[in-house]
């Protein structure tokens, strides 16, 4: 009878130490498929970037545009050398097109110079990463861009960079705007070509 008992007491802890196991098993099993949720969880998110702050970045940018604007109008060149990239490319509304290095030169000899400078309707798209703006705006521009007299209403392209120092601008094109141009004042070279008035 007792060696009944005692193996009746054996199997049964036996059974015990079986299922007890076999539940930390299970549960190390969940903590291990958890663990790795856990950490593929985290993975998955340091793989995709944060979002650009849109409304941020459009902000800094159209105050760059301002600033941008007032520095030209004055000529600073110091300052469109710094607020331009190296590979800088600048499209004028004739056509023309000036490195970075011909347009900082122009400015200081005077060739390339601003009476009037300012921007309107500035329209900022900023691209996912936020690495990278497009504006779209209008300049009113008035004084010498390589010698040549401009006074018109252009539709302005930037593109600017985001770059190690700052944003800076990587290029600019102007375009005339239809019918925008300034009114010539008479002189006594195009009083013979104008239309006679009415009377």
């Amino acid at each position: 009878m007792k060696k009944i008992i005692l193996l009746a007491t054996a199997v049964f802890a036996a059974a015990l130490l079986s299922i007890g196991c076999g539940e930390t098993a299970a549960n190390n099993s969940g903590a291990t498929t958890n663990s790795n949720k856990a950490v593929n969880s985290a993975a998955s998110n340091t793989a995709a970037p944060p979002a650009a702050d849109s409304a941020a970045i459009q902000a800094d940018i159209k105050k760059l545009v301002s600033d941008y604007a007032a520095s030209t109008a004055s000529n600073d060149a110091a300052a469109y050398d710094k607020v331009t990239t190296d590979n800088f490319m600048f499209v004028g509304n004739d056509g023309a097109v000036q490195t970075k290095a011909e347009r900082v030169s122009a400015m200081k000899s005077g060739q390339t110079k601003y009476e009037k400078l300012t921007y309107d309707d500035v329209n900022v798209r900023v691209n996912p990463e936020g690495n990278g703006a497009v504006v779209i705006a209008t300049a009113t521009v008035k004084g010498l861009n390589s010698g040549k007299p401009i006074d018109s209403t252009v539709r302005v392209t930037q593109v600017w960079s985001k770059m190690k120092d700052g944003w800076k601008l990587a290029s600019l094109q102007a375009t005339d705007i239809a019918g925008k141009k300034a009114d010539v004042p008479a002189t006594a070279d195009n009083k013979a070509s104008a239309p006679a008035a009415n009377k």
